[in-house]
């Protein structure tokens, strides 16, 4: 067995010293924010993704920024790569304490045009990567009797909007996932949560481009970042970015028909907005 790294972890004055992180989707975006952030509080962080050559670079910087990481090149769509890629963590940090499930994929599409191969593409990624990850953590966590998950979700898991209707689905299905897995995990010391972030300035958003949505909007990657240490720290079951945000959701499921109507309206409104002045369009 490899020698853990236990030795070179930063001060114990930082906040995740000694602490192990993984965190999925990390080449870029939210997932590369969260990583970053995790090392410079003092975690020994694992970076999980497809591109091995961003995560080469982020790794690099993070070391010359005075932190550790380990990048893992790791599809999650499959399971025995999401285990051997959580095998190495543990053979080079030890046991995970903290697993961050950020990978997502988002192709938008109204449902009477999508391409039912893109959903597959998109739940294996978003929804079953998620319970590789969880699934691959939970008995070193169990054995440790502690452990945080964080399954980084979305407002439209919450409410489904179309374009988008597609990759609603796909969050719900992380939401309804960890719902049920908080329920399983109480009184076990570990906690599930989930972080529920709307639109992010990331490179994902290109895939919105021409589509019914308004971009401008788009909030930094960093706010996800501080609800997922939000949840950690504070071992909350569910943080919205920006905080509040999912009342309207909860608030529009007492009322379907009303809430339909309304986005129903409000999206022809974005069509006609878009097709006159490019709203929208980024």
């Amino acid at each position: 067995m490899a020698q853990k790294k236990k030795s070179q972890a930063p001060s114990s004055g930082k906040w995740f010293s000694g602490r192990n992180v993984i965190v999925t989707g990390a080449s870029s975006g939210i997932g590369r924010d969260i990583g970053e952030t995790f090392a410079s509080l003092g975690a020994q962080v694992a970076l999980l993704a497809r591109r091995e050559n961003m995560l080469d670079e982020i790794a690099e910087k993070i070391r010359k920024d005075g932190g550790i990481a380990l990048p893992i090149k790791c599809d999650v769509t499959s399971e025995s790569d999401v285990r051997r890629a959580i095998d190495h963590v543990d053979r080079t940090y030890g046991p995970v304490d903290i697993l961050v499930n950020n990978a997502g994929v988002s192709i938008p599409a109204k449902i009477s045009e999508m391409n039912v191969a893109d959903l597959r593409r998109m739940m294996d990624i978003n929804f079953f990567g998620t319970v590789h990850a969880t699934q691959a953590v939970l008995s070193t966590m169990q054995k440790a009797g502690r452990g945080n998950i964080v399954n980084v979700a979305s407002l439209a898991g919450r409410r489904g909007v179309s374009p988008l209707g597609a990759y609603c689905a796909t969050k719900f299905a992380v939401v309804g996932f960890t719902e049920a897995l908080r329920v399983e995990l109480f009184g076990t010391g570990i906690s599930a949560s989930l972080v529920m972030p709307g639109l992010v300035d990331t490179p994902m958003i290109r895939e919105f481009e021409g589509q019914r949505i308004p971009t401008g909007i788009a909030m930094p990657a960093r706010w996800v970042t501080w609800g997922v240490l939000a949840a950690v720290t504070m071992g909350l079951a569910e943080v919205d970015v920006p905080f509040g945000s999912a009342t309207a959701e909860k608030l529009a499921s007492l009322f379907p028909n009303l809430a339909g109507g309304m986005l129903g309206a409000g999206s022809r409104m974005l069509e006609y907005l878009s097709a006159w002045t490019g709203f929208g369009v980024r």
